[in-house]
């Protein structure tokens, strides 16, 4: 009887503070978003992962917007991707119109 007692109020304990700290771990980024170029950086991602379906993609770097001359916004990301012992860096464009439309995507390999 002592044992159940002594596990049911450890449970309670433990529910109790799990209900206290859980709160507080959601309230430490208030109104915190996503950067306005994480839908373009999920795009390349996949888009890359398609294009190099062996590869590994093992990091991953926004480079910055730029603003064409024609005025075309123009996203830049690096990805690092690993096949085996093999590494290779893939910078991804993607241009998108002033309204923020998708247009284009291209993929240029580098060593670094």
């Amino acid at each position: 009887m002592k044992i159940t007692i002594k596990l049911f109020s450890v449970l309670l304990a433990g529910l109790l503070m799990i209900s206290f700290v859980t709160p507080v771990v959601y309230a430490a980024y208030p109104g915190m978003q996503e950067p306005s170029y994480a839908k373009w950086g999920r795009l390349a991602v996949f888009e890359t992962g398609k294009r190099y379906p062996d590869y590994q993609i093992v990091d991953y770097s926004y480079l910055g917007r730029n603003l064409a001359q024609n005025g075309d916004n123009v996203e830049r990301f690096k990805l690092w991707l690993r096949k085996g012992a093999a590494e290779k860096g893939v910078v991804i464009t993607i241009t998108l119109t002033p309204q923020r439309i998708f247009k284009h995507i291209s993929f240029q390999e580098t060593t670094r």
